[in-house]
């Protein structure tokens, strides 16, 4: 349920003009928290008439959202055989179809930029860029002596499917290089004519360097000669044209990066209002205080084993897009993203409570910034126990408690309300988890269900049709695992998800998401209800799991943390870059005690904490950054080999990970035993 409130006001080079729109109660709530430093200072006006503009159907029923994110696609290549840097045709009206189903409309890059975003009310923008001018994005056919724009290049096809949905926009912003859209052979010859056309039809040209150098490895003289010959090219076709932005060149960032924005070189200045990168996330609103329009994100798309990462990504960013209320002079948004407005527009803003919003900004934050420690139920039961956890989070810089829901045995501490847990006899009932959880959230620290899915020995054991067995029929491994190809084994993993989040948890981590290891493992007899590879049936858990439990719940997974340098699954089934597409964090079990001799050439890898942590989050990072998930490894709290961990080890793993840019983290001790010193700086 939604219902309005109260403030609407005005932001002029950043203060706040508030006008409170009241209830017929005539009760006014403060929307700003009192440490923000617009609060308390600022004029209160009331002679606004709430007839003049009824702002519960333009904000509240559309939950206009002026704040969130704007996705920015990248395509290289358009041709004909479909691949990572290349989008085929039809593919690319599928795109397109896909943002116009979804509510989104194509909007000038350009206007990003100056917060000129004006689409209808519950419209979203979207913005389409174009890396490299290859003639595949533009191509000029002769047909009976006069020239035509092939259809099936991407010009043609936003030109097209524009004329169909007038509505929706054609317009793209085109990064080129020098004699653009020339590579095919009688191409050449039309690059003035091309730019003069993208031009008088609407679409933007940006400077993507003249001879597409990485400008990483050049002087700053050289930066700006690159960024430079390509305007002074550009207007050979057209004298007055301003290039308003630049596409860095294969993350190859100049030293001072200021050159990307201003410069000069041979009596050519230049100045750019946009800087965009090659990345991997949305974009932030122009109006949120993240912007930076010269470090914009992208998202590139491509086919990944025949599922679209623009359908996956649209899927992931659905709870935080940027929704219009369809006023250009207007910023509305929830109150619960207040805290995300820039200071320096001049639009008026209309803030209203929004009861459902699932995924807050403030949520999302404490998230990526968790670390936390590992919990067992049986340790969580004790009440001495469990404020000895609450005083070392207190007395340290965790802020997160991961607790087990059902672990490697296949009970859980609490009494499950899924009726398969109750049936096998794996719920128990000595934990209070909603009372424990609901203290947490009153604590202000973050909350993880750990829920163990393939390793169940209860399930195993009550229901032995889902049994791994040996090839020669008997149990695996004693009988501990049931069988990753059964939908049944899926279903009952998944309601525990659900009955997690209802019970009031932050987050559910899957552990033990993969088929069994060893030779026995390998030559067991699954079945076939489920026939796909292994790294399919476990990407396939995933997804279905998130088709059930939806994007506004955060979702992540533990998987080991040999898959990051790994050149296949292990025969388990784990692919990072194919499970990150489902998940909101993924958690590699990094422990350098489980690396074997020469893993990331060391001898003994456990003697290295910060190298082998430093290493495997490099490699994750690389897997994982087309998908959007993000890191949270599991770190080594526990001693196994030589040397013993204790403070030096622990501190080198946690320095090792936020070295590498990132700020989560969970400690690790299968019997939840923790040292304060041993995590403090």
């Amino acid at each position: 349920m939604k219902k309005s409130t109260l403030l609407w006001g005005s932001i002029f080079l950043g203060f706040f003009v508030v006008f409170p729109i009241l209830y017929s109660s005539g009760v006014f709530n403060n929307m700003f928290p009192s440490d923000n430093p617009n609060s308390g200072v600022l004029p209160i006006v009331e002679d606004i008439d709430q007839e003049d503009v009824d702002w519960e159907q333009v904000a509240v029923d559309v939950g206009a959202n002026e704040l969130g994110t704007v996705p920015i696609l990248v395509y290289h290549l358009i041709g004909e055989n479909e691949g990572r840097w290349t989008r085929t045709p039809d593919n690319f009206r599928k795109d397109l179809q896909e943002l116009y189903d979804r509510d989104y409309i194509l909007v000038p890059l350009s206007d990003y930029l100056t917060g000129a975003i004006d689409i209808p009310q519950g419209k979203s923008p979207a913005i389409i860029t174009f890396d490299d001018s290859t003639s595949g994005h533009f191509r000029l056919l002769e047909n009976e002596g006069e020239l035509i724009v092939d259809p099936d290049c991407a010009v043609g096809i936003l030109k097209e499917f524009g004329e169909n949905h007038p509505e929706f926009g054609n317009v793209a912003t085109f990064y080129i290089n020098g004699y653009p859209f020339s590579a095919e052979e009688g191409q050449r010859q039309y690059w003035k004519k091309k730019l003069q056309l993208l031009d008088e039809w609407g679409f933007e040209i940006g400077n993507h360097t003249f001879t597409h150098r990485n400008l990483g490895d050049l002087s700053p003289k050289d930066v700006q000669t690159e960024i430079s010959a390509l305007k002074a090219h550009v207007q050979e076709a057209l004298p007055n044209y301003e290039m308003k932005s630049f596409a860095i060149v294969q993350d190859g960032v100049p030293n001072p990066y200021d050159t990307l924005i201003k410069g000069e070189s041979n009596g050519v200045p230049y100045q750019h209002d946009g800087v965009v990168r090659w990345a991997w996330r949305d974009a932030f609103s122009p109006f949120n205080n993240d912007f930076d329009p010269y470090k914009i994100e992208r998202i590139q798309v491509f086919d990944d084993d025949g599922k679209s990462s623009l359908t996956m990504w649209l899927d992931r960013i659905d709870q935080r897009r940027y929704i219009s209320d369809g006023n250009i002079d207007i910023i509305s948004f929830p109150k619960d993203w207040a805290d995300q407005i820039g200071k320096e527009y001049k639009k008026d803003i209309y803030i209203y409570s929004q009861d459902d919003l699932k995924r807050t900004p403030e949520k999302e934050k404490q998230a990526s910034q968790s670390k936390g420690i590992h919990v067992t139920y049986y340790a969580a039961s004790s009440p001495e126990t469990w404020n000895k956890f609450l005083q070392l989070i207190e007395e340290t810089p965790l802020n997160t408690v991961q607790l087990d829901l059902k672990d490697e045995s296949g009970y859980m501490g609490h009494r499950s309300t899924v009726e398969l847990a109750q049936e096998i006899g794996a719920s128990k009932n000595f934990l209070p988890v909603e009372e424990l959880v609901a203290d947490l959230k009153d604590r202000g620290i973050y909350s993880i269900a750990r829920i163990v899915v393939f390793r169940d020995p209860v399930l195993a054991k009550e229901m032995p049709e889902y049994m791994v067995k040996s090839k020669n029929g008997t149990p695996l491994d004693g009988g501990v695992w049931v069988n990753p190809r059964s939908k049944d084994v899926w279903e009952y993993n998944i309601e525990l998800a659900k009955e997690a989040y209802k019970m009031g948890f932050d987050e559910v981590q899957f552990d033990y998401i993969r088929f069994p290891e060893g030779r026995a493992a390998w030559e067991a007899d699954y079945g076939s209800e489920i026939p796909e590879s292994q790294v399919d049936v476990i990407t396939g858990f995933l997804e279905n799991a998130r088709e059930e439990l939806g994007w506004d719940k955060r979702l992540s997974a533990a998987v080991f943390g040999f898959i990051g340098f790994a050149v296949d699954d292990l025969k388990i089934g784990q692919r990072a870059e194919k499970m990150g597409p489902y998940l909101d964090y993924m958690s590699p079990m990094v422990y350098p005690s489980h690396f074997g001799p020469g893993n990331y050439g060391l001898i003994n890898p456990n003697a290295y904490p910060y190298e082998i942590i430093e290493k495997s989050m490099i490699d994750f990072q690389r897997l994982l950054a087309p998908t959007g998930s993000e890191l949270r490894p599991w770190l080594q709290a526990f001693t196994m080999g030589s040397p013993r961990y204790g403070r030096d080890e622990i501190r080198a793993q946690i320095e090792a990970t936020e070295n590498q840019d990132i700020d989560s983290w969970i400690l690790w001790n299968a019997g939840a035993f923790y040292n304060k010193e041993h995590i403090v700086p």
